[in-house]
């Protein structure tokens, strides 16, 4: 008899996001195994294809810039996903989950006890931990105590935990004392970005950048709280070589406005800020550049692993990451030989790092990302590593 196995998520489709995109692969794989019945329980979307067999729960549009409309969703979400779970979850099922909706984990913490199903959570962002670099509440407030104090037991109640690099393995380990942890990085499959040289991009045609020697850094992807863009600007301030480079930043978030201010203020025709790009054009996105920029901002070492750097790789960038030592990006990109790494506390080493880049890009030998994607970090190992532990269970 096969096992029942609940694939939980707010996103399921590739159009919708990253996470959409990691669950939908997730789904696709795990749908193809004889040995597990398989079924999604997902947020309604009109705009995706629907998934015939699926659970569907009704969700709410929200602004992601604010917090009470956030926190409103979440709640709404939240019941939403509790009536459908209590309903179809049965005793021995298993249940496969992310990190968001936050309250979803609450949740399934709680049925578990009541029901006693197995539980894979996957770590994508450790809350509350996450809250503090996003300077949304500060470490001695009560109210983060707390929640800290709650959110360790429900990490805790997993029977199998996954998470997405090494240092957030090891905080995970601090916040739970859990001894079923495997580190899985993002499932990024690189046949669905296509290579594209900058001569033939459209945006570097829009912005006539294509037909010059600079060196062009990219930033793509979520501009928000905890990429430490406002580092990043005062770093190519301080560049010697800006003349030999330019800068373009592709995306949305919450930071975006300051970005835009930023960019005025460096009267820096080489640095612009270009909008979000869809989910379908996400190779022109990714293609327009020579060198990937990867942040995070102080105080993130463990708390998060930007699929940004796979999805780089996948269309072959060089990466430059700005972000702690022991992070999992910065330790990829040195241990492969795929780019440039600084931390991110000093903003000359930062300047001196880019301009280290401009002059490397041209005259060293570096590994190609793409093959190094491919040969340790493909979407089919993650998803046997995966498929190993449901199948424990």
């Amino acid at each position: 008899m096969s096992n029942k196995l609940y694939l939980i998520t707010d996103f399921y489709d590739s159009s919708q996001n990253t996470t959409g995109y990691l669950f939908g692969k997730l789904y696709e794989f795990l749908s193809k195994q004889k040995d597990i019945d398989l079924t999604l329980l997902t947020k309604i979307d009109e705009k995706v294809l629907n998934q015939p067999e699926a659970l569907y729960v009704k969700g709410i549009n929200f602004d992601k810039k604010r917090l009470v409309s956030r926190s409103s969703y979440e709640l709404l979400i939240g019941f939403s996903f509790f009536k459908n779970c209590a309903k179809h979850i049965k005793k021995d099922d298993i249940v496969f989950t992310s990190t968001t909706p936050i309250l979803l984990l609450i949740i399934i913490h709680l049925l578990k006890k009541l029901i006693g199903f197995k539980w894979v959570l996957l770590v994508h962002d450790v809350f509350p931990e996450n809250l503090i670099p996003a300077k949304i509440i500060k470490n001695n407030n009560l109210g983060y105590k707390l929640l800290k104090r709650v959110f360790d037991d429900v990490y805790a109640g997993a029977d199998r935990i996954i998470v997405i690099g090494r240092d957030m393995e090891s905080l995970v380990y601090r916040k739970t004392n859990h001894n079923h942890i495997t580190v899985i990085p993002s499932w990024i499959d690189e046949s669905d970005i296509a290579l594209q040289s900058k001569s033939d991009n459209s945006i570097l045609n829009e912005l006539d950048w294509q037909s010059n020697r600079k060196v062009v850094f990219q930033f793509f992807g979520n501009i928000g709280r905890v990429q430490g863009i406002s580092k990043l600007m005062q770093a190519i301030k301080l560049m010697k070589r800006i003349d030999e480079a330019q800068f373009i930043f592709i995306g949305d978030g919450v930071y975006v406005d300051e970005l835009k201010s930023l960019i005025r203020e460096s009267n820096n025709q080489n640095i612009v800020y270009y909008g979000p790009v869809s989910q379908d054009k996400k190779s022109l996105g990714l293609n327009a550049c020579d060198i990937s920029i990867v942040t995070l901002a102080d105080g993130m070492l463990g708390l998060g692993v930007p699929s940004k750097a796979y999805y780089s790789m996948a269309a072959d960038k060089l990466i430059f990451t700005i972000m702690d030592k022991s992070s999992e990006t910065y330790r990829m990109v040195q241990e492969n030989n795929i780019g440039w790494a600084v931390e991110t506390d000093d903003i000359v080493a930062i300047a001196e790092m880019l301009d280290k880049a401009v002059a490397d890009i041209r005259i060293k030998e570096f590994n190609s990302p793409r093959k190094v994607l491919v040969d340790k970090y493909s979407s089919e190992l993650a998803m046997n590593k995966i498929l190993d532990i449901i199948r424990s269970l």
